[in-house]
């Protein structure tokens, strides 16, 4: 089944996920008896591929591959990081009638804004809220791979960025400007030069059209023009 059309950066980060998977697949051996499903997984690594090339996700069939990848090694240490991106980045959209905390809350009606090093982030019935990871179960765990040291991490640059922007709103306003705009434009700066720093869009190439005929028209067959003048003023008979 072909997979939905992808935004750049999923697409991207699939592409850098296929391309490691890829590297340490082939460098695994299989065991006796396994020669056969290796060849299989091999044939669906460039199916996916090659789904990629016309800018569509197998998000499901790449997730059921690399489970029987790793089943097959130690580990994911050699694709792991590429894994992470992917997987956080491709679940972003998705919607799920309720999601129940540990300590038994229930959002209804989510949708995954974005996932982070912290937890999620997403929209519900009644608003929107950030959700810890160690508040979600051990499904959830272990499909995002979050870690205790990635969160701290993750928590320590969102503090940093806080109090960067605090600092700014502060100027703004002893430069009599609205703090609520200088923020608006830091944060659309910051976006800009992500954006920039990202691969550029290489527009596709358009061939060259046809140059344009004008259509032949046939002469019109024109009505001979009736001449008609003043009305010839009526003589008296004469009587006899």
């Amino acid at each position: 089944m072909a997979g939905a059309p992808a935004g750049r950066d999923a697409l991207k980060a699939q592409s850098e996920l296929v391309e490691r998977l890829s590297e340490h697949f082939e460098s695994l051996e299989p065991v006796e008896g396994t020669e056969t499903r290796f060849a299989e997984l091999r044939v669906d690594l460039q199916a996916i591929q090659a789904a990629m090339t016309e800018g569509e996700l197998e998000t499901k069939k790449l997730a059921a591959v690399e489970r029987e990848i790793r089943s097959h090694s130690e580990g994911m240490e050699g694709y792991r990081q590429e894994y992470v991106r992917w997987v956080r980045l491709v679940a972003e959209g998705e919607r799920y009638p309720e999601l129940r905390l540990r300590h038994g809350m229930v959002y209804r009606e989510v949708v995954i804004r974005r996932v982070t090093g912290v937890g999620l982030e997403v929209r519900h019935s009644s608003g929107t809220a950030r959700l810890r990871h160690g508040d979600l179960s051990e499904e959830w765990q272990d499909r995002f791979l979050w870690t205790g040291e990635e969160a701290q991490r993750s928590l320590a640059e969102e503090a940093r960025a806080d109090r960067k922007m605090e600092i700014l709103q502060r100027y703004a306003i002893t430069q009599g400007r609205d703090p609520v705009v200088a923020r608006e434009e830091e944060i659309a700066r910051l976006a800009l030069a992500e954006l920039e720093s990202s691969d550029p869009i290489v527009p596709a190439k358009l061939e060259p059209s046809e140059p344009l005929e004008l259509a032949e028209l046939e002469p019109a067959e024109l009505e001979p023009v009736i001449s008609v003048g003043p009305p010839r003023p009526k003589t008296a008979e004469k009587s006899r």
